[in-house]
């Protein structure tokens, strides 16, 4: 799917059509709509780069996803590009790492940090190498950890607009991502009540059970169930008592420009807090999620 210049004034309406529908929640899309916009305009302009993936049919019937086939990053795709959007979107949304950004920035501009090179070290975030790389760049650990996610994001989620195509002649049955082997943070059920799973990590969907839980792959109606609020049926979460995971979801079988996951999730921060409240978990962590709201 082609991104256009429209695709990006339509995510900037819905974004301000939600921050005034939902004031209780304003932080939160404060926080994060300036990465979905810079998310947008990056994917617009490196779509024409393509690196081929080679899928293996096989592997991936059986349920191996394309981050366990092969390797999904490479040192010429566009991470000096991705590390600026991302550093200018944490920027504008959370004015505390501001300082820390615009050095990164700086750095990446001139050719002095490899984003590339850095991507890796987010799975050090308990180690002393990710704080000792963190004090070399002269920025806090959390927030080079917020760069960090947020620039592996945005490249998974290029590399998984790269194979839709491909990927959508063949058939998966899990319910983690066939693109990165991430849980869903969000479904979306459409036309006729099809649900469709959607990664919080590469942003990739999938079809999937309505019934079935995606976390455990458990499927009885004794343990899994949909809580709504009174008033609102259109959003729910699914809940599995067999793994006590939950699955915000949205019902929106007739729109006709799709509101990107990210957002979606996001207004529906009420869910997770009564799940959380309740003692489930989501069924993926994000900030969203996890970080919560000081108005909520």
């Amino acid at each position: 799917m082609v991104i256009t210049n429209d695709d990006i004034e339509t995510l900037a309406k819905k974004i301000e059509q939600a921050r005034t529908a939902l004031p209780h929640i304003t932080s939160l899309i404060n926080a994060f709509s300036p990465l979905m916009m810079d998310k947008g305009r990056w994917l617009m302009e490196v779509q024409e780069y393509a690196k081929k993936f080679t899928v293996d049919p096989v592997q991936y019937h059986d349920g191996k996803p394309l981050s366990q086939q092969g390797q999904l990053f490479s040192p010429d795709d566009p991470w000096k590009s991705a590390g600026l959007a991302v550093a200018r979107g944490i920027s504008l949304g959370f004015p505390n790492a501001a300082r820390d950004m615009t050095a990164l920035s700086s750095q990446i501009a001139d050719g002095r940090l490899d984003c590339y090179a850095l991507i890796n070290l987010s799975e050090l975030q308990d180690e002393a190498p990710f704080a000792s790389r963190a004090a070399e760049l002269d920025i806090e650990p959390e927030i080079l950890l917020l760069f960090l996610r947020f620039l592996g994001r945005f490249m998974l989620t290029k590399k998984a607009r790269d194979v839709t195509a491909e990927l959508a002649l063949l058939s998966w049955a899990k319910g983690y991502c066939p693109v990165c082997g991430s849980f869903p943070h969000l479904a979306i059920l459409r036309e006729n009540g099809q649900r469709w799973l959607q990664c919080g990590e590469c942003s990739h969907e999938w079809k999937f059970s309505r019934l079935q839980c995606p976390h455990c792959e458990h499927e009885d109606p004794a343990n899994t169930s949909y809580l709504f609020v009174d008033g609102n049926k259109e959003d729910t979460a699914f809940t599995c008592t067999q793994c006590q995971r939950y699955l915000v979801t949205s019902s929106r079988p007739t729109e006709l420009h799709q509101t990107p996951a990210d957002l979606i999730a996001i207004t529906l921060a009420h869910l997770d807090i009564i799940l959380q409240e309740k003692g489930f978990t989501p069924m993926a962590e994000c900030e969203w999620n996890t970080l919560g709201s000081p108005e909520l």
